[in-house]
């Protein structure tokens, strides 16, 4: 019983920093979309995602917990589910791993820094699958780190079981650890054991296999905006910015004092120090770095970068395996216990920073959405109209804005209806981004001409950090120090 006592603690801590004020940040678009699926019956659900690309299960398990009597109430309930799972893979992590006994310092400077993660926290609180798919991404690849190193059938069925669960929760974690274990695996197991097991996945996941063949066409295609999007504007230094927020999002987090960057490179190199530490039936290196190609190859066709590291939370156990392992290679103890020490102190400040609402790298998580239609709210009449910028401002605004002032969304089918209709408005309301990304930036274009004749007054929301104002000067990025602004035009 006392060797439960650590994660007893660690899951306590956990929870303290998981559950409290779930609806601290505001809802964004993709969260809107699952509040809203979840809302329908079943049969509807099932329906829905077979026009959108994901699988059902998460959203099934979601809509049973929302018929729960719970604590909380709207997108917070939705979140405590996600909260959940986080909790879960805490359990199971813990499971797979060494006892400390035999790793006196790597098994608990893991889970310390599992737990204390800001990118988990982050991610593991949205109406979101990541943290279910980080659950079962960690159950799967232990099952099949048992079954190759006991060749059991026993072990085979369960780790089958579980990947099928995986594949049935996203597609782009199953298919990227089918892939690593495939490339690790094939040797010690032998092609007859994989084409079976490969053969009992496909007749598990044959009812989606349709609907999987669509959203690959989809990926093919790659043709929404998101996927478009190039900060760079060069398709190289765009794979670099979106490898490189990745790794700053899984290391430090989105949320940080400029002084974590310096932990940056340092983490890294513990953790490729760590990989010379495996002791397993499978080469982990090949394996972790099959599954990480396959999901980066996934991911960075269908979204841009600020959204890489939520598709790739699933990594995050590797990581802070990898870098426990590379910690307690360090020989000398006074630079372990300070690199140690410095490491939790960032993922500390990290959290703090977090509930704070302060210094986010994707300020879309925190955009003031309730704000802006408050106010417009207050001081709007019906006879105004509202500008939205679809294409760097969270259409989850909508919803929260009065109904009884006209709103139009400036997309390809709505600038010609708003170009129409601002001659007769008293007032136009423009919600947008500072920075404008709108295709030949027709969202500019519009503003210009609504507030022609016009007095016009801008309202700047949600503060880069300083040093996030310094670092685009660097860049010769646009100098903004805001990024969204509400334009008012009487």
């Amino acid at each position: 019983m006392s060797r439960y006592v650590p994660l007893l603690g660690l899951l306590l801590l956990q929870a303290c920093l998981l559950f409290p004020a779930l609806g601290l940040l505001p809802v964004w678009t993709d969260e809107m979309f699952t509040a809203t699926t979840v809302a329908h019956p079943l049969p509807e659900i099932v329906s829905i995602l077979q026009k959108d690309v994901h699988p059902p299960l998460y959203f099934a398990l979601l809509r049973g917990w929302n018929g729960w009597p719970l604590p909380w109430s709207g997108i917070a309930r939705l979140r405590a589910f996600s909260a959940l799972w986080a909790l879960l893979a805490t359990v199971l992590l813990w499971g797979w791993l060494p006892p400390p006994s035999r790793a006196p310092i790597a098994t608990p400077l893991a889970l310390a820094l599992f737990v204390l993660s800001p990118c988990l926290l982050l991610y593991s609180r949205m109406a979101r699958s990541y943290s279910m798919q980080l659950a079962l991404v960690i159950l799967a690849a232990g099952l099949l780190w048992k079954w190759t190193a006991t060749r059991s059938t026993r072990f085979a069925v369960a780790a089958t079981a579980a990947l099928l669960a995986l594949l049935w929760t996203h597609y782009l974690p199953g298919i990227a650890l089918l892939a690593g274990f495939l490339v690790a695996g094939w040797r010690r197991l032998g092609v007859r054991r994989l084409a079976l097991f490969a053969a009992a996945i496909a007749a598990g996941y044959l009812p989606w296999l349709v609907t999987l063949a669509g959203t690959l066409r989809k990926w093919g295609e790659a043709s929404g905006f998101s996927s478009r999007y190039a900060l760079t504007g060069n398709p190289w230094l765009e794979h670099v910015l979106k490898i490189g927020y990745g790794v700053v999002s899984l290391t430090i987090g989105e949320s940080f004092l400029p002084w974590s960057l310096l932990l940056v490179p340092l983490l890294l190199v513990l953790a490729l120090r760590g990989l010379r530490e495996w002791r397993g039936p499978l080469p982990a290196a090949w394996a972790i770095a099959a599954a990480a190609g396959v999901g980066y190859l996934g991911v960075s066709r269908w979204v841009s970068y600020p959204f890489v590291p939520a598709r790739l939370l699933w990594l995050l156990p590797c990581l802070c395996l990898a870098v426990g392992a590379g910690a307690a290679r360090m020989r000398a103890p006074m630079l372990r216990g300070a690199v140690v020490l410095a490491i939790l102190l960032s993922y500390i400040s990290s959290d703090a920073l977090y509930f704070a609402r302060k210094d986010y790298l994707n300020l879309t998580y925190d955009a003031p959405l309730r704000e802006i239609a408050s106010e417009i709210d207050r001081q709007g009449n019906p006879r105004d109209l509202i500008l939205l910028d679809v294409y760097n401002t969270d259409a989850a605004i909508v919803p929260l804005l009065p109904p009884r002032i006209p709103h139009i969304l400036l997309d390809s089918d709505g600038v010609a209806a708003a170009r129409r209709r601002v001659p007769a408005a008293a007032t136009v309301w423009i919600v947008r981004n500072t920075h404008d990304v709108s295709p030949g930036q027709i969202t500019t274009a519009v503003e210009s001409g609504a507030c022609a004749a016009r007095k016009e007054r801008d309202e700047l929301l949600g503060p880069y950090a300083p040093w996030m104002q310094a670092a685009m000067r660097l860049a010769h990025l646009p100098p903004l120090t805001h990024f969204d602004r509400l334009t008012v035009c009487r």
